[in-house]
């Protein structure tokens, strides 16, 4: 995996649609631009994997979080379309088509972003927004690449240890690997450490961080 930035991003082609007609493939694309500029502050943003860290920390306080004086702590949120359901995110990632068509029908794209694959763009027009560049990541893993792709030097994933309802057993695997694409980047596991994967805490760039040194850290 390599490390891309929005800065850098213009935007991309995406197949509508594939023929094939005398053995020759022919395909129907149409340029999509980059339709979002990620303006921050703080360089930070929280990422909210899974709500299985509730008892510790209710992630919901993060919808009002003003990140103290001027905003030069606030945190941008990113999460999977589950969390969505619960608190307006400033980014949410889903791929799963009856949870699109969920989040559509309560009227929350009409105010909010939706990342999502180019099929369900497609499936589904003008209510989500494309994931750039197509990393071929779970959910889970997307919302640490989005945030560095959007620029932010800090990311504090919570909902994300060995607890973490995954059935895809690769998911942990595809963290770290945006942990090492992006060497520049801060990445704090927040949670009970020894609940960690030993293989997110390996690189330089990452770390476990308690909740409560995060509410501490983050102005929360």
């Amino acid at each position: 995996m390599q490390a891309r930035y929005r800065s850098d991003y213009a935007g991309e082609f995406v197949v509508l649609e594939t023929r094939w007609s005398g053995g020759r493939k022919t395909q129907n694309r149409e340029w999509i631009a980059n339709p979002i500029e990620n303006h921050h502050i703080s360089g930070r943003a929280a990422c909210i994997g899974s709500a299985n860290d509730t008892d510790q920390f209710d992630h919901v306080r993060l919808q009002r979080h003003r990140g103290g004086l001027l905003g030069s702590k606030k945190l941008q949120t990113y999460g999977v379309g589950d969390i969505a359901g619960a608190m307006r995110l400033d980014f949410a990632v889903e791929t799963r088509a009856a949870q699109l068509t969920a989040l559509k029908q309560s009227g929350y794209t009409e105010k909010n972003i939706v990342y999502t694959t180019a099929r369900q763009c497609i499936a589904m027009p003008g209510e989500f927004y494309l994931i750039p560049l197509a990393p071929g990541l779970l959910d889970i893993a997307i919302l640490p690449y989005l945030a560095a792709f959007d620029g932010h030097q800090e990311i504090f994933l919570l909902g994300y240890n060995q607890d973490t309802p995954i059935e895809n057993a690769t998911w942990h695997q595809q963290v770290r690997n945006v942990v090492d694409a992006y060497p520049g980047v801060r990445f704090y596991f927040v949670g009970e450490p020894t609940n960690m994967y030993d293989t997110w805490l390996e690189p330089a760039n990452a770390q476990a961080m308690t909740y409560r040194d995060f509410i501490g850290y983050c102005d929360v």
